[in-house]
């Protein structure tokens, strides 16, 4: 991990507290507390309007540019190209949808549930940790474990709609080291892992610049980013499917 003093020195302090207080003396709270902190502070967190970042992402052989915008309340759009074909995913707060020239559907098409589920997900800037009570979900406390030798923190995050997911946090500096959750992708039940590593300071807080995703296992995709903007100016229209739709037919009338 990739620090400033100041952030340094307060994950020092992390770590001298979690190596006076055992397992079974956690509070939920006070690793909540320390995972908001680690962030920046919940000011911080939720100071961020929008977000820009640039990477590339990985799947097998193939790697490809990747873009992702995002805006509050729930608002993203993720973009990436292979051979020359730009792929959409997007969901502006009501909708999802996509575009997927390179599987023959060149126009956007409304997202399938389960589809739907994950892009949700991915629109909440916050994360389900931050205001999790208000959204209707619940977080338990399971204890201590490992994750490929990492001492880490075990979270138990139940949603509104009854998804599980396993949250597990870093011990010393209070930040996730993966997320665990089982989820349904063409009628087959799967279960997802994600790898977070690389934090790197971005403004007042802290993002990781690399994430592996693992389904049953093996690994499905990298994500490699570049760069990350907060608070940079997005357009709504970006996010509609309306907009996406129609845009291409207001070309072809002024051609």
């Amino acid at each position: 991990m990739r620090l400033s003093a100041t952030k340094l020195m307060g994950a020092l302090g992390l770590m001298a507290w979690g190596m006076g207080v055992q397992a079974d003396e956690l509070k939920l709270e006070d690793v909540l507390n320390d995972y908001y902190e680690a962030k920046g502070g919940l000011e911080v967190i939720k100071g961020i309007k929008s977000m820009h970042a640039k990477g590339k992402m990985s799947m097998g052989p193939m790697e490809v540019p990747l873009e992702i915008y995002a805006k509050r309340p729930n608002k993203v759009h993720v973009s990436f190209e292979v051979q020359g074909m730009k792929g959409i995913q997007a969901y502006d707060g009501k909708t999802g949808w996509a575009v997927m020239p390179f599987m023959g559907k060149p126009d956007p098409e409304e997202m399938a549930d389960d589809q739907l589920k994950q892009i949700q997900e991915q629109a909440d800037m916050d994360g389900v940790l931050v205001d999790y009570e208000k959204k209707g979900h619940k977080v338990e406390l399971v204890g201590t474990s490992e994750i490929e030798g990492t001492p880490v923190i075990e979270l138990k995050v139940t949603k509104k709609n009854g998804d599980v997911m396993e949250y597990f946090l870093d011990e010393e500096y209070k930040l996730e080291v993966m997320v665990r959750a089982q989820t349904t992708m063409m009628g087959q039940e799967m279960i997802t892992e994600s790898f977070t590593s690389g934090y790197q300071e971005v403004g007042d807080t802290v993002v990781p610049m690399q994430t592996t995703v693992k389904v049953n296992g093996a690994v499905a995709q990298s994500l490699t980013f570049e760069s990350f903007e907060f608070n940079v100016d997005v357009e709504d229209a970006m996010f509609s499917m309306k907009e996406k739709a129609e845009k291409p037919a207001a070309d072809a009338a002024e051609k």
